[in-house]
């Protein structure tokens, strides 16, 4: 199961339990030993204008967070009920029929869960590598249909974008190098190097107009959620919007990760809650604080459930 989240340790953002770093998932601080605090040396704190949200959540939102919800719980039924609700509703996340596949693969419906596989295919699924270790298809592992799929995906072209082909293999590169993520200091410095090559070259398309459609905002966004700086985080909050305005949900997502981003890396509670860190004494990741000033309805116009309901600990 993803839960989209992402790619973005990140990742996206769906359902499955035991996700990749991903574009829909909660956003976690990639650089080992960071914290807030430490944070607040890196630039000048400047207030970050407020921001409405810039379009409205995909059809199904609410559905796809309970059913989330109920996957971790292990009630993968209950939760498929939810997927298949939301798909009816006209949710076109590929994050959401992925998700529902591993649910019917956890219940033992291996075609229905082929097809989903596929559907998320169409709707531009595209992480194999996930997919072949993802624990949740393992039923599905030594059936053609799946062979076939985890063949077939790789040659699809990326879907909904005309875009601008650099920034799409730098997000690729992007995701790539958090999935899995580093597992030594030296290979994080290795990364960040790369986050600071790829922000120059961002920076430079971005001022001479070459971001076109909604995909070249979103992976331009991520690699600025990658950052280090207040600026980086503003930029990824910018990018992410106008990706939500010009059709991509996932910016929307975004704009707000970024914004959680901002706040928690100048000593402010988030709005959100998108942004864990990791607790010392326990080694599990904990919900950075949240705003209590930011109503459960105000989440929801960004496409969040009420904050009772978001985990405060990850796995």
């Amino acid at each position: 199961m993803r839960i989209h989240t992402p790619a973005l340790l990140l990742f996206f953002a769906g359902a499955c339990a035991h996700a990749p770093a991903a574009t829909e998932t909660p956003v976690i601080a990639e650089t080992p030993g960071a914290s807030a605090p430490d944070a607040q040396a890196k630039a000048p704190i400047a207030e970050l204008p407020f921001m409405e949200a810039p379009a409205a959540p995909m059809p199904g939102w609410r559905q796809v967070k309970r059913a989330d919800a109920l996957m971790r719980e292990g009630k993968n039924a209950e939760a498929l009920a939810l997927y298949k609700e939301a798909l009816g509703a006209g949710n076109s996340s590929a994050n959401t029929a992925y998700s529902a596949a591993c649910a019917m693969a956890l219940l033992g419906q291996k075609k229905e869960a082929l097809d989903s596989l596929s559907r998320a295919a169409e709707l531009g699924f595209r992480d194999v590598k996930w997919m072949q270790q993802d624990t949740d298809l393992v039923s599905l592992s030594g059936e053609p249909a799946f062979t076939a799929l985890v063949e077939r995906i790789p040659t699809l072209p990326e879907r909904h974008s005309n875009g601008n082909p650099e920034l799409q293999r730098m997000f690729t590169e992007d995701q790539a190098d958090r999935s899995p993520p580093p597992a030594s200091p030296e290979a994080w410095k290795a990364v960040t190097a790369r986050d600071a090559q790829r922000r120059t070259r961002v920076k430079e398309l971005v001022a001479s107009g070459a971001l076109k459609d909604a995909a070249d905002f979103l992976a331009a966004g991520f690699i600025f959620q990658h950052g280090d700086t207040q600026e980086d985080y503003a930029m990824a909050r910018e990018m992410g919007a106008e990706a939500a305005r010009r059709g991509n949900p996932t910016g929307l997502w975004l704009a707000a990760a970024a914004w959680d981003r901002w706040l928690m890396n100048a000593g402010r509670p988030q709005r959100f809650g998108t942004q864990y860190r990791g607790d010392v004494q326990t080694k599990k990741m904990t919900l950075y604080p949240v705003d209590p000033s930011v109503t459960d309805e105000e989440r929801a116009r960004w496409g969040f459930p009420p904050l009772a309901e978001i985990p405060t600990t990850m796995r």
